[in-house]
């Protein structure tokens, strides 16, 4: 089975590098994870007024207000078949401060919309569409769309003042023989929200469909995107 951003780069995968190809090339029918380790060089973003609505966000894994340099990260994927049947890849990200902050979501692949629906926050609580491209070094470069909230029966639209636009760019180093991932999420009125930059490893290993209890979301929500 193809995983879902095969499925929306269509022909264009094949023209990704053989490693990142292999990154996201995970599907639900393999029951194979990968763990990525790494360092962010910097983490920055975010007026000083913000940080309480940062730290809130923190409480849902969809923001942080830490900033620094030289800051351990970690990355596990998983790609499941959710309790919806819709085959999915959880991303949990995990930045080591002096407490552990997460920027956790879970991306599905939308039939039509022809897209991959990022979900975003342990209760899925902010919804949007992703724009996957391949870079020109054979890297790959998600932008996300308008944010709507998500509820149970109905998707709101965002309206700009509190929405946010990110940008990531993952890509593989061969001389380094490491990963590098560039992430900036901007505000149109405030400016960059966060942002951070880094490199990383990865590993695979069988999960054998024993899916941990902290993979998933809390509140998991069914595909309802326009």
């Amino acid at each position: 089975m193809p995983s879902i951003y095969e499925r929306a780069l269509g022909e264009d995968y094949q023209y990704l590098h053989p490693k990142i190809q292999r990154k996201f090339a995970l599907s639900s029918g393999q029951a194979v994870a990968s763990r990525a380790e790494g360092v962010m060089n910097e983490i920055w973003g975010g007026r000083f007024w913000m940080r309480p609505f940062l730290h809130f966000g923190g409480m849902k894994h969809l923001t942080f207000s830490e900033r620094g340099q030289n800051i351990p990260f970690s990355l596990e994927n998983y790609a499941y078949m959710n309790s919806f049947g819709q085959d999915c890849m959880s991303w949990i990200r995990r930045f080591h401060f002096k407490q552990i902050r997460h920027f956790d979501a879970t991306m599905v692949y939308s039939e039509k919309q022809k897209k991959v629906i990022d979900y975003l926050g342990s209760d899925q609580d902010l919804v949007t569409k992703l724009d996957i491209d391949v870079l020109s070094n054979g890297g790959i470069k998600l932008v996300s769309g308008p944010l709507f909230i998500n509820r149970e029966q109905k998707i709101l639209k965002l309206p700009s003042l509190f929405s946010a636009k990110a940008t990531a760019k993952e890509w593989f180093n061969d001389e380094q023989n490491r990963y590098h991932i560039e992430v900036d999420v901007k505000n149109r009125y405030f400016g960059t929200i966060f942002g951070y930059k880094g490199t990383f490893t990865v590993q695979y290993y069988d999960f054998n469909g024993n899916l941990p209890s902290e993979v998933k979301p809390r509140k998991e929500k069914p595909l309802n995107l326009l």
